[in-house]
């Protein structure tokens, strides 16, 4: 009896901790991402707002913690391009955290990686568009790890 509870709780827990559908968080976060690369720190700050708030009022998963402190970091940034850029690393890590172990996620997701900023962001599109430096830099960076659509994350490729 003992054992058959415990493993029903263990059922739960771990099917909590992964229930969250994380569409919409990285929705928004590629809305930030392309106001970084095309350098619209305006833009920039009305996306972030959405997603601090978007992950704010999601249900608890695993990250909340961790992705609501970077985004709120973030959010402080205000309109301030270059403070964004310099916060936005936190808040990709921990979005691609969310994402790789996912099952749920509705288009391949590209985790890339800036040498020059030793920076992390993710795309919708494999093409390097840099949100760390913008145009000075678009296509400075690689792909190093592919989130398959509705899948397990393939395997990572070490960033050098």
């Amino acid at each position: 009896m003992v054992k058959s509870f415990l493993l029903l709780s263990f059922m739960v827990i771990g099917y909590g901790a992964h229930a969250q559908n994380p569409n919409s968080i990285l929705d928004h976060y590629i809305n930030v991402k392309n106001a970084l690369v095309i350098g619209n720190g305006h833009s920039a700050s009305a996306h972030i707002e959405s997603l601090y708030n978007t992950v704010k009022q999601e249900e608890n998963f695993p990250q909340k913690s961790e992705l609501l402190k970077s985004s709120e970091k973030l959010l402080k940034a205000g309109d301030n391009l270059d403070k964004q850029r310099a916060a936005f690393n936190d808040v990709s890590t921990a979005m691609w955290d969310l994402v790789k172990d996912s099952d749920k996620v509705h288009e391949v997701v590209y985790y890339q990686f800036c040498p020059m900023k030793k920076a992390y962001w993710l795309s919708y599109e494999q093409d390097i568009k840099n949100p760390f430096y913008g145009s000075s830099m678009l296509t400075c960076g690689k792909v190093v790890d592919i989130k398959e659509k509705d899948k397990k994350p393939q395997g990572t490729v070490k960033a050098n």
